[in-house]
């Protein structure tokens, strides 16, 4: 996918347009290859501070879908989190800009393409096979037509993360803890995490 596509797909002119909930994602959610120099350039000129928060924000509406037998997967989800916010917020070198874009790309690809749940419908017994971006539609979209799925996150648990990016994502998480222990209304899911 080049520039022109990808801009037209996230609805946006120029990299500052990018600020909103549904930038973020329309781009994780993407199945098409994106150039790697074209998700470069658009991550090299976001504002980093609002990647953040958006990366913040989908990640917590996405994992509230997630079932509670799920916890592998949702610790996985954690982590990716906070690398991807460490990133976010520490990329002022090349290289670092550079590995975030190969991160967001990494995880649009495994959350939208590559990974495998199997949902089994409890009503009739028919298992599909889809990536964990659909299953957590799924799962959203149980609430409004009645249907229920049993998922299996099992093969969902070889999302490596490079020790840089872990150390990333530490500091990220210690950070969110400071800022929100400050404001006086700590995030328990952080402190869950690290318990």
């Amino acid at each position: 996918m080049d520039k022109e596509k990808l801009y037209e797909l996230l609805d946006i002119d120029t990299p500052t347009d990018f600020q909103y909930f549904e930038n973020l994602a329309a781009l994780l959610e993407c199945e098409e290859d994106i150039e790697e120099q074209v998700l470069y350039s658009l991550v090299e000129e976001v504002d980093k501070q609002v990647l953040s928060d958006l990366i913040y924000n989908y990640f917590e509406e996405m994992t509230d879908f997630l079932p509670g037998d799920a916890a592998e997967t949702f610790g996985i989800m954690e982590r990716i989190k906070f690398a991807l916010i460490g990133l976010a917020r520490n990329c002022d070198e090349e290289d670092l800009l550079v590995n975030l874009a190969d991160e967001l790309d990494r995880f649009r690809r495994w959350y939208s393409v590559d990974s495998r749940v199997y949902c089994t419908s409890i009503s009739d017994g028919e298992e599909i096979s889809v990536p964990v971006r659909d299953a957590v539609v799924l799962a959203r979209s149980e609430s409004l037509t009645g249907d229920r799925y049993e998922y299996d996150y099992s093969e969902c648990q070889d999302y490596p993360l490079e020790e840089y990016i872990m150390s990333l994502g530490d500091l990220a998480a210690s950070q969110m803890e400071e800022e929100t222990s400050s404001e006086g209304d700590p995030d328990e899911r952080l402190e869950e995490f690290y318990s």
